[in-house]
């Protein structure tokens, strides 16, 4: 084995979360060393939307022309379908959300971090690690096992992260409620600038243009009527079921381009997300109801807040542990209203029209319902999901007042 060579940090996988830290801390004159397993990045139905808030934690890291470059589009407004007829326009007053290619983008980010100084490798894999005085990391590439050395290694691997345990937690996660899942077509008639959003409970389809020639579309419902339905086997079973909920005729000529997938809905994430010279970002700190489209503007918060308190605290043991408070806040605030969500859209039965009755009532007396029905536009900040939060979400606490 090569003898150690020595960075400021070593970041373990190079999609959007691990590549936008590295470049941003290369960019501060950081010795940086990205540590990327995959050889080409490719379509695995992850999230292809940021909201407003998560685009102005992207822009406010210098990262809008690496998104431009990746093909992004705007989506200025969300379109909520009734019957495949648009009921509701909700414009975004300042900043748009963007849809794009989940891969292009990994790919834009991962070669924008080497052009600002990172070490990038791949295809490259983390094999183990070692907190003797100095975090160590064995990395394999091509046949050999070189150590590295760093002031902080920062795991970007992901949902089913391996760098957890180098943190010293363990992996955590909601029970599943629902599946959500998609398929990338091409040929339509007309692209969708919107996303367009059409709720016929217990079920619910999306769709979006990811790019200017492709749409996404998604869908969300339980894994009981998924395997019922036979969608996430069949692209004419898929187009036909996303058909019955959109305009008449929007899915002529539609092709598919990409697989077809469906995931657990389920939050997943990290006991301990900082110690032992590690700490997590993106969803191997913890990820989001992918249904809920919030993660990757999550993953843009981390990648800030993570590059202010290391860039401004020497002690960076300090910094990371700040950072783990920083994250757990906000995270948990998503992490409730994503199962919130969930029980609204993703449920049948009495008790579920119940909520959503309650709900609607709720929103007539407070559109804003405290806040959390901005959350897209504006993000976590402010937000506490108590009971007193859940109760307003439902209408509960207007029961009884009309």
């Amino acid at each position: 084995m090569a003898s150690a060579q020595a960075f400021d940090v070593i970041v373990v996988g190079g999609g959007l979360a691990g590549s936008a830290l590295a470049g941003v801390l290369a960019q501060a004159g950081l010795g940086v060393l990205v540590v990327e397993r995959e050889a080409g990045f490719r379509d695995r139905i992850r999230g292809e939307l940021t909201w407003p808030w998560g685009v102005a934690e992207a822009r406010e890291l210098g990262l809008e022309a690496v998104l431009q470059e990746a093909g992004r589009v705007e989506l200025p407004a969300v379109q909520f379908y009734e019957e495949q007829r648009v009921a509701v326009t909700e414009p975004f007053e300042h900043v748009p959300m963007i849809g794009f290619s989940h891969p292009g983008l990994q790919e834009a980010l991962f070669t924008w971090a080497g052009a600002q100084g990172a070490t990038t490798m791949r295809p490259a894999k983390a094999t183990g690690f070692a907190s003797n005085g100095r975090p160590t990391v064995t990395v394999v590439a091509d046949g050999h096992a070189v150590d590295y050395t760093a002031r902080l290694v920062v795991g970007a691997d992901g949902k089913l992260s391996a760098v957890r345990r180098w943190a010293g937690g363990e992996t955590q996660s909601d029970a599943e409620h629902h599946r959500f899942g998609g398929v990338l077509v091409t040929g339509l008639p007309s692209p969708w600038f919107v996303l367009a959003d059409a709720r016929t409970a217990p079920a619910e389809c999306m769709w979006f243009a990811q790019s200017a020639a492709a749409t996404r579309l998604y869908v969300r419902m339980s894994a009981e009527r998924l395997r019922a339905s036979g969608i996430d086997r069949s692209f004419a079973a898929f187009a036909s079921y996303a058909a019955a909920f959109m305009p008449a005729g929007a899915l002529a000529g539609a092709e598919q381009a990409g697989p077809i997938g469906f995931f657990p809905n389920s939050n997943v994430w990290a006991s301990r997300i900082a110690g032992d010279g590690v700490v997590l970002i993106g969803d191997a700190a913890g990820a989001a109801d992918p249904s809920g489209g919030l993660g990757t503007s999550l993953l843009f918060r981390d990648v800030r807040e993570l590059r202010d308190l290391l860039l401004s605290e020497r002690a960076w043991p300090a910094a990371t542990a700040e950072f783990a408070v920083r994250r757990w806040r906000y995270y948990e605030v998503i992490r409730a209203y994503d199962r919130w969500m969930g029980q609204l859209f993703a449920e049948e039965g009495a008790e579920a029209d119940r909520r959503r009755a309650g709900h609607s009532r709720a929103r007539e007396h407070d559109p804003t319902l405290s806040g959390f029905g901005l959350i897209e536009a504006q993000g976590p900040d402010g937000l506490v999901a108590d009971d007193t939060a859940r109760r307003h979400y439902f209408g509960e606490d207007w029961a009884g007042a009309d």
